[in-house]
């Protein structure tokens, strides 16, 4: 049986940490062998530890490079998530190991860390980079002339037990790290522009951490909530508890300035529930406005406002563009999907 090493940046309850961990649920009940590297220890190491999946927290590879190359000698594969280990990347050239480097980020992180990435034209052949989505993919091909193949994650289904869409008030919500990249303060300023017969007709809450967080935009939330009483911060949700919520609310808003692939809006979609993303969403490109969810344009509170003010007036007509947004989930993001996909990766590439 394969030895398979995990190499991630942080066991955070955040997207890409936790698209990592349902690859790692899955690849354990096929029965692999795991051991996993995080560069930084985080709410995710109990889902670990009740696997019995050894864990190790290293925050730096290259000043211990020959205890590195001694380690994953043992290893038949390595897959490293996101770019922020591109230190473990970098060494593991040097090996003949295969590498699996599944990469989320947005354009603005590839030009930050752009002076320590690899070149990823001269990555040699036992070096393979999957794309989380076409925007992933496309970024990728436009800084470096490499085309990338697509790994979509995959979500267990927990298809909702009913849909919300009663004559009471509509509810929005919002779930995030308070950013700049996922600008909840750009549909704060939306809510803010509501009329008001608008504002008395809905309901907005918001999740996120409160421990990590920009200022600027997390106060403007918080004011929000403070002049608002339609407006509620639920403060960190689990993930059980988010999808929760997600039944209980009638439309999610993801406001994103940049967005690679929000897992919140493909699990609002497996709900069968309604998203409302903004265009640069990675999952926007299965998106037809309308059709099967819902597009503005993104750092435009104007239009995001009118599409809420559209949601509230036509909400319980809504139905058939959730029922196909259900679909998008079906076809592109569900475990039956996902499963035989990651094993036919590993099984080819592994040694």
């Amino acid at each position: 049986m394969k030895k398979i090493l995990i190499i991630t940046h942080q066991l955070s309850r955040t997207g890409a940490p936790i698209v990592l961990l349902d690859m790692i649920r899955v690849l354990w009940r096929q029965g692999y062998q795991l051991e996993v590297i995080s560069m930084l220890d985080g709410e995710l190491r109990q889902e670990l530890e009740e696997m019995n999946i050894l864990l190790r927290v290293q925050e730096h590879f290259m000043d211990q490079s020959e205890a590195f190359w001694q380690y994953v000698e043992n290893f038949n594969i390595v897959i490293a998530n996101t770019l922020v280990t591109f230190e473990a990347v970098h060494l593991l050239k040097y090996t003949n190991i295969p590498v699996i480097w599944w990469l989320h980020e947005g354009r603005q992180y590839f030009e930050y860390f752009k002076t320590v990435l690899p070149d990823f034209r001269n990555l040699p052949a036992h070096i393979h980079v999957f794309s989380v989505g076409h925007y992933v993919q496309q970024v990728i091909k436009e800084l470096y002339g490499v085309r990338t193949e697509i790994l979509h994650f995959g979500i267990e289904d927990h298809p909702a037990a009913a849909k919300r869409t009663s004559a009471e008030k509509v509810r929005f919500l919002t779930a995030g790290t308070y950013s700049k990249v996922k600008a909840q303060d750009v549909l704060a300023e939306a809510i803010r522009s509501l009329p008001e017969e608008y504002l008395q007709r809905a309901e907005f809450f918001f999740c996120g951490s409160e421990q990590m967080f920009d200022e600027e935009v997390f106060h403007a939330v918080l004011a929000l909530s403070q002049d608002y009483q339609n407006v509620t911060m639920l403060h960190q949700l689990s993930r059980a508890e988010t999808l929760q919520w997600m039944e209980t609310c009638d439309c999610l808003i993801v406001p994103s300035r940049i967005d690679p692939i929000p897992t919140v809006a493909v699990e609002m979609m497996m709900k069968g529930n309604l998203c409302l993303c903004t265009e640069v969403c990675g999952v926007a490109h299965y998106i037809e406005d309308g059709v099967n969810g819902l597009t503005v344009p993104a750092e435009n509170p104007q239009a995001l406002r009118d599409k809420i003010m559209c949601v509230i007036d036509h909400n319980q007509s809504l139905n058939p563009i959730r029922a196909r947004g259900r679909a998008i989930y079906e076809l592109h993001f569900a475990k039956s999907v996902f499963e035989p996909k990651v094993a036919q990766i590993v099984e080819q590439y592994g040694i």
